[in-house]
Protein backbone atom coordinates (compact mmCIF):
# COMPACT_ATOMS: atom_id res chain seq x y z
CA UNK A 1 0.00 0.00 0.00
CA UNK A 2 2.00 3.70 -0.59
CA UNK A 3 0.93 6.04 1.49
CA UNK A 4 2.48 9.76 1.75
CA UNK A 5 2.99 11.76 5.17
CA UNK A 6 2.31 15.42 5.25
CA UNK A 7 3.77 17.54 8.53
CA UNK A 8 5.02 20.87 9.09
CA UNK A 9 7.25 19.37 11.66
CA UNK A 10 10.07 17.89 10.98
CA UNK A 11 10.54 15.74 14.09
CA UNK A 12 6.83 14.44 13.68
CA UNK A 13 6.73 13.36 10.44
CA UNK A 14 10.15 11.16 11.14
CA UNK A 15 8.26 9.95 13.83
CA UNK A 16 5.35 8.56 11.88
CA UNK A 17 7.61 7.38 9.13
CA UNK A 18 9.42 5.74 11.52
CA UNK A 19 6.67 4.17 13.34
CA UNK A 20 4.78 3.22 9.49
CA UNK A 21 8.16 1.32 8.90
CA UNK A 22 8.47 -0.75 11.66
CA UNK A 23 4.86 -1.81 11.56
CA UNK A 24 5.30 -2.91 8.03
CA UNK A 25 3.04 -3.05 5.23
CA UNK A 26 3.20 0.31 3.76
CA UNK A 27 5.30 1.58 1.18
CA UNK A 28 6.02 5.02 1.89
CA UNK A 29 6.86 6.94 -1.15
CA UNK A 30 6.46 10.55 0.01
CA UNK A 31 7.42 12.94 2.98
CA UNK A 32 6.12 16.29 2.95
CA UNK A 33 6.39 19.69 4.97
CA UNK A 34 3.65 21.20 2.89
CA UNK A 35 0.55 20.11 2.29
CA UNK A 36 0.89 22.27 -1.34
CA UNK A 37 3.97 20.36 -2.49
CA UNK A 38 2.48 16.69 -1.33
CA UNK A 39 -0.84 17.58 -3.93
CA UNK A 40 1.13 18.98 -6.75
CA UNK A 41 2.59 15.27 -6.49
CA UNK A 42 -0.31 13.25 -6.00
CA UNK A 43 -0.86 12.42 -9.59
CA UNK A 44 3.00 11.15 -9.81
CA UNK A 45 3.23 9.43 -6.63
CA UNK A 46 -0.09 7.63 -7.13
CA UNK A 47 -0.25 7.05 -3.47
CA UNK A 48 -3.22 4.76 -1.72
CA UNK A 49 -2.94 6.39 1.52
CA UNK A 50 -1.94 9.96 2.67
CA UNK A 51 -1.57 10.65 6.38
CA UNK A 52 -2.09 14.59 7.30
CA UNK A 53 -1.68 16.72 9.95
CA UNK A 54 -4.41 19.04 10.30
CA UNK A 55 -2.73 22.11 11.95
CA UNK A 56 -0.59 23.39 9.27
CA UNK A 57 0.35 27.02 7.52
CA UNK A 58 -0.68 27.92 4.31
CA UNK A 59 -3.06 24.95 3.06
CA UNK A 60 -4.69 23.03 6.19
CA UNK A 61 -4.91 19.29 6.18
CA UNK A 62 -8.86 19.96 6.11
CA UNK A 63 -8.47 22.02 3.17
CA UNK A 64 -5.70 19.74 1.58
CA UNK A 65 -8.34 16.71 1.68
CA UNK A 66 -11.13 18.87 0.43
CA UNK A 67 -8.28 19.22 -2.71
CA UNK A 68 -7.27 15.13 -2.92
CA UNK A 69 -11.36 14.07 -2.91
CA UNK A 70 -11.40 16.14 -5.88
CA UNK A 71 -8.18 15.15 -7.60
CA UNK A 72 -8.69 11.44 -6.83
CA UNK A 73 -11.91 10.18 -4.50
CA UNK A 74 -10.44 6.40 -3.92
CA UNK A 75 -7.39 7.86 -2.05
CA UNK A 76 -7.73 6.87 1.78
CA UNK A 77 -7.04 9.90 4.17
CA UNK A 78 -5.97 9.45 7.60
CA UNK A 79 -5.43 12.99 10.27
CA UNK A 80 -2.85 12.72 12.54
CA UNK A 81 -3.06 15.72 15.18
CA UNK A 82 -2.79 16.78 18.24
CA UNK A 83 -6.22 18.29 18.35
CA UNK A 84 -9.31 16.68 19.43
CA UNK A 85 -11.68 19.06 18.13
CA UNK A 86 -11.27 18.78 14.69
CA UNK A 87 -12.54 14.98 14.94
CA UNK A 88 -16.00 16.13 13.51
CA UNK A 89 -14.93 18.07 11.02
CA UNK A 90 -12.15 15.36 9.94
CA UNK A 91 -14.45 12.95 9.59
CA UNK A 92 -17.03 14.74 7.32
CA UNK A 93 -13.83 14.83 5.41
CA UNK A 94 -14.53 11.41 5.00
CA UNK A 95 -11.67 10.27 6.68
CA UNK A 96 -10.74 7.02 7.13
CA UNK A 97 -9.11 7.17 10.64
CA UNK A 98 -8.03 9.84 13.05
CA UNK A 99 -4.86 9.51 15.13
CA UNK A 100 -3.99 11.63 17.88
CA UNK A 101 -0.13 12.96 18.83
CA UNK A 102 1.59 11.87 20.56
CA UNK A 103 1.38 8.30 18.27
CA UNK A 104 1.73 5.23 20.07
CA UNK A 105 2.60 2.25 18.04
CA UNK A 106 -0.10 0.13 18.87
CA UNK A 107 -3.02 2.72 17.74
CA UNK A 108 -1.26 3.44 14.66
CA UNK A 109 -0.87 -0.96 14.04
CA UNK A 110 -4.60 -1.06 14.60
CA UNK A 111 -4.82 2.41 11.62
CA UNK A 112 -2.83 -0.01 9.43
CA UNK A 113 -4.97 -2.82 9.95
CA UNK A 114 -8.15 -0.79 9.04
CA UNK A 115 -6.24 0.64 6.02
CA UNK A 116 -5.30 -3.09 4.66
CA UNK A 117 -9.35 -4.42 5.32
CA UNK A 118 -10.33 -1.51 3.65
CA UNK A 119 -8.19 -2.05 0.35
CA UNK A 120 -7.22 -5.91 0.97
CA UNK A 121 -6.34 -6.47 -2.34
CA UNK A 122 -3.19 -3.77 -1.80
CA UNK A 123 -1.94 -5.22 1.25
CA UNK A 124 -1.48 -8.49 -0.90
CA UNK A 125 0.62 -6.69 -3.26
CA UNK A 126 2.74 -5.03 -0.66
CA UNK A 127 6.65 -5.75 -1.87
CA UNK A 128 9.06 -6.23 0.92
CA UNK A 129 11.70 -3.84 1.04
CA UNK A 130 15.38 -4.76 0.59
CA UNK A 131 17.54 -5.13 3.08
CA UNK A 132 20.87 -3.11 2.24
CA UNK A 133 24.13 -2.83 3.87
CA UNK A 134 25.69 0.43 4.06
CA UNK A 135 29.53 0.31 3.87
CA UNK A 136 32.03 2.43 4.93
CA UNK A 137 35.13 0.78 5.51
CA UNK A 138 38.09 1.98 3.14
CA UNK A 139 35.15 3.15 1.07
CA UNK A 140 31.42 3.90 0.37
CA UNK A 141 29.42 0.77 -0.89
CA UNK A 142 25.62 -0.63 -0.88
CA UNK A 143 25.42 -4.24 -0.90
CA UNK A 144 21.51 -4.52 -1.83
CA UNK A 145 21.34 -8.20 -3.17
CA UNK A 146 21.90 -7.39 -7.08
CA UNK A 147 25.42 -7.87 -8.66
CA UNK A 148 26.16 -5.24 -10.19
CA UNK A 149 26.95 -2.15 -8.34
CA UNK A 150 25.12 0.69 -6.70
CA UNK A 151 25.18 3.52 -9.36
CA UNK A 152 25.45 7.05 -8.10
CA UNK A 153 24.63 9.57 -10.48
CA UNK A 154 27.57 12.28 -10.10
CA UNK A 155 30.44 12.25 -7.51
CA UNK A 156 28.60 15.04 -5.44
CA UNK A 157 25.89 13.06 -4.65
CA UNK A 158 27.91 9.91 -3.57
CA UNK A 159 29.38 12.07 -1.16
CA UNK A 160 26.94 13.69 0.08
CA UNK A 161 25.18 10.63 1.06
CA UNK A 162 28.15 9.74 2.68
CA UNK A 163 27.86 12.67 4.93
CA UNK A 164 24.17 12.47 5.54
CA UNK A 165 24.90 8.96 6.52
CA UNK A 166 27.72 9.94 8.54
CA UNK A 167 25.04 12.14 10.83
CA UNK A 168 22.40 9.41 10.18
CA UNK A 169 19.34 10.24 12.19
CA UNK A 170 19.77 13.29 13.07
CA UNK A 171 19.19 16.82 11.18
CA UNK A 172 21.46 18.75 9.05
CA UNK A 173 20.91 21.89 8.59
CA UNK A 174 20.69 22.95 4.70
CA UNK A 175 23.38 26.08 5.17
CA UNK A 176 25.97 24.02 6.80
CA UNK A 177 25.57 21.60 3.87
CA UNK A 178 26.28 24.91 1.44
CA UNK A 179 28.95 25.80 3.73
CA UNK A 180 30.49 22.64 3.32
CA UNK A 181 30.06 21.34 -0.10
CA UNK A 182 29.42 24.89 -2.24
CA UNK A 183 31.86 27.29 -0.11
CA UNK A 184 32.43 29.08 -2.75
CA UNK A 185 29.62 29.52 -5.53
CA UNK A 186 26.72 31.76 -5.37
CA UNK A 187 24.39 31.23 -2.63
CA UNK A 188 21.51 31.02 -4.91
CA UNK A 189 23.52 28.56 -7.70
CA UNK A 190 24.34 26.75 -4.19
CA UNK A 191 20.43 25.92 -3.55
CA UNK A 192 20.28 25.10 -6.98
CA UNK A 193 23.19 22.49 -6.64
CA UNK A 194 21.77 21.46 -3.36
CA UNK A 195 18.40 20.55 -4.52
CA UNK A 196 19.86 18.82 -7.32
CA UNK A 197 22.26 16.85 -5.87
CA UNK A 198 19.22 15.84 -3.12
CA UNK A 199 17.32 14.85 -5.92
CA UNK A 200 19.84 12.51 -7.40
CA UNK A 201 20.21 10.45 -4.28
CA UNK A 202 16.62 10.18 -4.09
CA UNK A 203 16.58 8.52 -7.73
CA UNK A 204 19.69 6.86 -6.87
CA UNK A 205 17.34 5.09 -4.01
CA UNK A 206 14.36 4.80 -5.42
CA UNK A 207 15.28 2.74 -9.02
CA UNK A 208 17.15 0.35 -6.03
CA UNK A 209 14.26 0.16 -4.18
CA UNK A 210 15.81 1.01 -0.78
CA UNK A 211 13.56 1.90 1.97
CA UNK A 212 16.01 4.69 2.97
CA UNK A 213 14.78 8.27 3.39
CA UNK A 214 16.33 11.80 2.60
CA UNK A 215 13.09 13.80 4.44
CA UNK A 216 13.07 17.83 3.72
CA UNK A 217 11.98 19.36 6.47
CA UNK A 218 11.81 23.11 6.09
CA UNK A 219 15.48 24.31 7.36
CA UNK A 220 17.11 21.10 7.91
CA UNK A 221 17.91 17.20 5.80
CA UNK A 222 17.78 14.13 8.03
CA UNK A 223 18.70 10.59 6.65
CA UNK A 224 16.28 7.67 7.94
CA UNK A 225 18.44 4.43 6.89
CA UNK A 226 15.25 2.48 8.31
CA UNK A 227 15.53 -1.14 8.94
CA UNK A 228 19.19 -1.47 6.81
CA UNK A 229 22.61 -1.94 7.93
CA UNK A 230 25.45 0.08 8.33
CA UNK A 231 28.46 -1.40 8.46
CA UNK A 232 30.03 1.35 10.91
CA UNK A 233 27.58 1.08 13.49
CA UNK A 234 27.21 -2.83 13.38
CA UNK A 235 31.07 -2.93 14.47
CA UNK A 236 30.67 -0.61 17.00
CA UNK A 237 27.75 -2.29 18.53
CA UNK A 238 29.32 -6.00 18.12
CA UNK A 239 32.38 -4.53 20.92
CA UNK A 240 29.75 -4.39 23.27
CA UNK A 241 28.76 -7.66 22.93
CA UNK A 242 32.44 -9.07 23.64
CA UNK A 243 32.35 -10.90 26.78
CA UNK A 244 35.01 -9.69 28.94
CA UNK A 245 38.84 -9.43 28.01
CA UNK A 246 40.38 -12.33 29.10
CA UNK A 247 43.39 -14.33 27.85
CA UNK A 248 40.43 -17.53 27.05
CA UNK A 249 38.22 -15.09 25.37
CA UNK A 250 40.87 -12.50 23.55
CA UNK A 251 40.12 -14.70 20.26
CA UNK A 252 37.10 -13.73 19.89
CA UNK A 253 38.15 -9.89 20.61
CA UNK A 254 40.97 -10.61 18.15
CA UNK A 255 37.89 -11.71 15.38
CA UNK A 256 36.18 -8.15 16.03
CA UNK A 257 39.96 -6.21 15.72
CA UNK A 258 39.69 -8.22 12.22
CA UNK A 259 36.69 -7.06 11.09
CA UNK A 260 37.94 -4.15 10.68
CA UNK A 261 38.67 -4.15 6.74
CA UNK A 262 40.08 -0.52 6.89
CA UNK A 263 40.06 2.86 7.28
CA UNK A 264 36.79 4.98 7.57
CA UNK A 265 36.45 6.22 3.63
CA UNK A 266 39.85 6.19 3.48
CA UNK A 267 39.78 5.76 -0.27
CA UNK A 268 38.29 9.27 -0.54
CA UNK A 269 39.22 12.14 -0.18
CA UNK A 270 36.98 13.82 2.26
CA UNK A 271 38.43 16.42 4.08
CA UNK A 272 35.03 16.59 6.93
CA UNK A 273 35.52 12.30 7.39
CA UNK A 274 39.24 12.75 8.77
CA UNK A 275 37.96 13.22 12.42
CA UNK A 276 35.79 10.59 12.02
CA UNK A 277 38.41 8.28 10.53
CA UNK A 278 40.77 9.23 13.50
CA UNK A 279 37.90 8.15 16.31
CA UNK A 280 37.43 4.73 14.82
CA UNK A 281 41.22 4.37 14.24
CA UNK A 282 41.95 5.23 17.94
CA UNK A 283 38.97 3.07 19.04
CA UNK A 284 40.50 0.12 16.69
CA UNK A 285 44.34 1.03 17.77
CA UNK A 286 43.82 1.12 21.92
CA UNK A 287 41.28 -2.62 21.74
CA UNK A 288 44.46 -4.03 19.87
CA UNK A 289 46.89 -2.86 22.61
CA UNK A 290 44.59 -4.08 25.61
CA UNK A 291 44.35 -7.89 23.39
CA UNK A 292 48.28 -8.18 23.04
CA UNK A 293 48.45 -7.05 26.43
CA UNK A 294 46.30 -9.58 27.94
CA UNK A 295 47.74 -12.51 26.05
CA UNK A 296 51.47 -10.98 26.71
CA UNK A 297 51.25 -10.98 30.53
CA UNK A 298 49.66 -14.47 30.18
CA UNK A 299 52.56 -15.54 28.47
CA UNK A 300 50.97 -15.88 25.59
CA UNK A 301 53.45 -14.27 22.99
CA UNK A 302 52.55 -15.88 20.17
CA UNK A 303 49.19 -14.69 20.14
CA UNK A 304 50.46 -10.94 21.23
CA UNK A 305 52.70 -11.09 18.23
CA UNK A 306 49.97 -11.86 15.95
CA UNK A 307 47.89 -8.94 17.37
CA UNK A 308 51.22 -6.63 17.05
CA UNK A 309 51.69 -8.13 13.30
CA UNK A 310 47.64 -7.18 12.63
CA UNK A 311 48.21 -3.70 14.18
CA UNK A 312 51.30 -3.24 11.99
CA UNK A 313 49.72 -4.23 8.70
CA UNK A 314 46.89 -1.75 9.62
CA UNK A 315 49.16 1.27 10.89
CA UNK A 316 52.53 0.81 8.87
CA UNK A 317 53.93 3.98 9.56
CA UNK A 318 53.90 3.66 13.88
CA UNK A 319 57.41 3.71 15.52
CA UNK A 320 55.17 2.54 18.76
CA UNK A 321 54.21 -0.82 17.35
CA UNK A 322 57.82 -1.70 16.32
CA UNK A 323 58.84 -0.97 19.93
CA UNK A 324 56.37 -3.19 20.77
CA UNK A 325 57.30 -6.49 19.19
CA UNK A 326 61.36 -5.64 19.90
CA UNK A 327 60.33 -5.45 23.44
CA UNK A 328 58.31 -8.77 23.38
CA UNK A 329 60.98 -10.60 21.65
CA UNK A 330 63.59 -9.09 24.24
CA UNK A 331 61.36 -10.37 27.04
CA UNK A 332 61.43 -14.21 25.06
CA UNK A 333 65.85 -13.46 24.67
CA UNK A 334 66.04 -13.31 21.21
CA UNK A 335 68.00 -10.85 20.46
CA UNK A 336 68.03 -11.72 16.78
CA UNK A 337 65.15 -11.25 15.78
CA UNK A 338 65.31 -7.40 18.20
CA UNK A 339 67.99 -6.16 16.41
CA UNK A 340 65.67 -7.44 12.45
CA UNK A 341 62.62 -5.28 13.90
CA UNK A 342 64.98 -2.53 14.82
CA UNK A 343 66.61 -2.69 11.43
CA UNK A 344 62.82 -2.62 9.81
CA UNK A 345 61.70 0.27 11.99
CA UNK A 346 65.38 2.26 10.69
CA UNK A 347 64.36 1.49 7.12
CA UNK A 348 60.86 1.96 7.27
CA UNK A 349 61.33 5.84 9.06
CA UNK A 350 64.31 7.05 6.69
CA UNK A 351 62.00 5.89 3.63
CA UNK A 352 58.67 7.46 4.45
CA UNK A 353 60.02 10.17 6.90
CA UNK A 354 63.54 10.78 6.70
CA UNK A 355 64.16 10.48 10.30
CA UNK A 356 65.82 8.20 12.54
CA UNK A 357 64.50 6.34 15.61
CA UNK A 358 62.92 8.48 18.51
CA UNK A 359 65.95 8.70 21.17
CA UNK A 360 64.54 6.68 23.80
CA UNK A 361 64.52 3.80 21.70
CA UNK A 362 67.75 4.30 19.88
CA UNK A 363 68.91 4.43 23.91
CA UNK A 364 66.87 1.16 24.85
CA UNK A 365 68.17 -0.75 21.95
CA UNK A 366 72.25 0.33 22.93
CA UNK A 367 71.35 -0.58 26.28
CA UNK A 368 70.23 -4.34 24.70
CA UNK A 369 73.39 -4.50 23.16
CA UNK A 370 75.73 -4.14 25.59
Amino acid sequence: MRAILVDDEGLALRDLERQLTKIGGMEIVGTFSWAREALEQITRLKPDVVFLDIDMPEISGLEAAEQLQIIDATIDIVFVTAYEEYAIKAFDHAALDYVLKPIHSERLSRTVRRLQQHKPHLAKQTIKPVIATVRCFSRLQIEYGKSEPFSWRTVRSQELFAYMVYKRNQPVRKDILLELFWPDTDYKKAFTQLYTTIYQIRKSLEMAELNIRLTNSGTDYYLDLGNNHYDINDWEESRRELPELKPETAHLHLQWLEAYTGDYLSEHDYIWAENERQRLRDIWYNHALAVSLVWKEAGYRKEALQVYDLMERKLPFLEEIYFLVMQCHAEAGNLFLVNKKYEQLCMMLQEEFGIPPSLPVQQWIADLNK
